[in-house]
């Protein structure tokens, strides 16, 4: 089969001298208009539709998670580095309001949050052009349903991160029911003592860090430190009682080349030791070499 290539026909040649006449008048000072009627703008020559309007002049606020609050205000238009943020952020004002809302697309790309009591609330981001930027395209942000207490758009992580993280850097001790009498206090938002159970685990998570994880980086770190400096001493202990069974961790000792110097020709021969027990997921004790210096 065969395609006819056809020339393009300019609609200014079917109107009569007065339309033309008319209708090139209409096009403004930067548009050009062709000998043959021919009709060129810089806009419509565009070929990226999703182009952001930033490229244009127009610059969009950029949402800052430090400023977000009870009284803060989404724009339309506002961006967004990734839609986990956009997510986070309007779920924290809604709890903070004490507002219940869900998530209606979950998609790669965008994302759109509405009120669960079907009020007309209603936040769309989706992401913009081939940039990696997330825009605020449609907002109707006044809530006409009540405000709750038992918000179940409080999750525990979001719990974790917004109050127990802060909660267990400086305190000791947080017990589940202070978690609870704190949300309901501070924040007025009830929650479970499974949730705020689960918070806890994920906060403590954060804070100290996944024991698993540091315990299986070991092998790692011995080997960076004998790459470091081939005088570091480093040993390793692991306990397998059958070949079946995998290892287990048992001890870990290191001594830092310098140190080994400066204790033979700067301290007086003298050794002490001192030690700590772990208080982790899985326990155990630190025990550390102090040497006299020689004053």
């Amino acid at each position: 089969m065969r395609i006819k290539k056809c020339a393009s026909k300019s609609p200014m040649k079917k109107m009569s001298p007065s339309k033309q006449l008319k209708f090139k008048q209409k096009a403004t000072e930067d548009d050009e208009v062709s000998d043959d009627g021919e009709y060129f703008s810089e806009e419509l020559d565009n070929s990226d539709p999703d182009a952001s309007d930033g490229e244009n002049g127009i610059k969009f606020e950029k949402f800052r998670k430090e400023k977000l609050n009870a009284q803060y205000e989404f724009k339309l238009g506002m961006e967004f580095n990734s839609l986990g943020e956009f997510k986070d952020a309007i779920r924290e004002w809604n709890v903070l309001n004490r507002y219940v809302i869900t998530f209606l697309k979950n998609e790669s790309y965008r994302e759109r949050a509405i009120c669960k009591g079907r009020c007309g609330y209603l936040a769309y981001c989706s992401k913009v052009g081939d940039m990696h930027t997330y825009q605020l395209k449609t907002l109707k942000p006044k809530h006409k349903c009540s405000r709750t207490v038992k918000n179940r758009s409080a999750s525990s992580r979001w719990v974790a991160n917004f109050v127990v993280v802060k909660k267990l850097q400086t305190s000791k001790k947080v017990t589940i029911s202070d978690i609870v009498d704190d949300m309901r206090t501070n924040h007025a938002v009830g929650i479970t003592m499974g949730r705020a159970w689960k918070a806890k685990q994920i906060s403590q998570s954060v804070v100290d860090g996944d024991d698993d994880r540091q315990y299986a980086m070991i092998w790692r770190y011995a080997a960076e430190l004998k790459r470091a400096n081939a005088g570091n001493n480093v040993k390793i202990n692991v306990d397998r009682p059958t070949p079946p069974i995998r290892p287990r961790f048992g001890s870990f000792y290191f001594c830092f080349d310098e140190c080994k110097k400066g204790f033979i020709n700067g301290c007086r021969p003298f050794v002490g030791v001192d030690g700590c027990h772990l208080k982790t997921k899985y326990g155990g004790q630190l025990l550390i070499v102090v040497g006299k210096g020689p004053k």
